[in-house]
């Protein structure tokens, strides 16, 4: 039993540090795609400008860029990313799963990737698995980010409209 309160004072401790040091050090993990992109992907000029058009919501305009850039190519997980995003935006949900699964296929960490993800598994009422991609995140997050901040947020508040039905 000593070991337990011994175990729980020394996580209550690192959690206490974690945040502190969250305080101080704003996290470089970001929610925001294309700031991580990758410098080669951003050189590329279709991908500037589908970052642009998916910024300023134009999901549609955005596709058939995102899609040659694929085309060209089809490592880049960023790209399938964002045409991923579009899709969800515009109710294509199926395409969407396909196209976020490939990008964590081509990069397991891909911290936007898992926080869409999840957001899909959200909208779709899979709970346990946004749950996991929530888990993803906290490893990749661990001093926390806007990423794992956001689908937190929408976990919670998708649980509580649950609630009130």
């Amino acid at each position: 039993m000593a070991q337990r309160s011994v175990w729980k004072t020394f996580l209550a401790a690192l959690g206490a540090c974690a945040l502190a040091a969250s305080a101080i050090w704003p996290s470089s993990s970001q929610a925001v795609l294309l700031d991580e992109a990758a410098p080669e992907t951003r050189e590329d000029k279709d991908f500037a400008t589908a970052e642009r058009l998916v910024k300023e919501r134009h999901f549609t305009e955005a596709m058939p860029l995102l899609k040659a850039v694929i085309a060209r190519d089809p490592g880049n997980a960023d790209a399938y990313n964002y045409l991923a995003f579009s899709q969800r935006k515009l109710g294509h949900l199926g395409e969407a799963l396909g196209n976020y699964m490939r990008a964590l296929d081509l990069d397991p960490d891909h911290i936007g990737a898992r926080e869409y993800l999840g957001e899909l598994y959200v909208q779709l009422g899979e709970m346990d698995k946004a749950d996991e991609q929530l888990t993803r995140l906290k490893l990749l997050c661990p001093l926390g980010c806007e990423a794992r901040d956001d689908l937190a947020r929408a976990i919670a508040e998708s649980s509580l409209q649950q609630l009130r039905k």
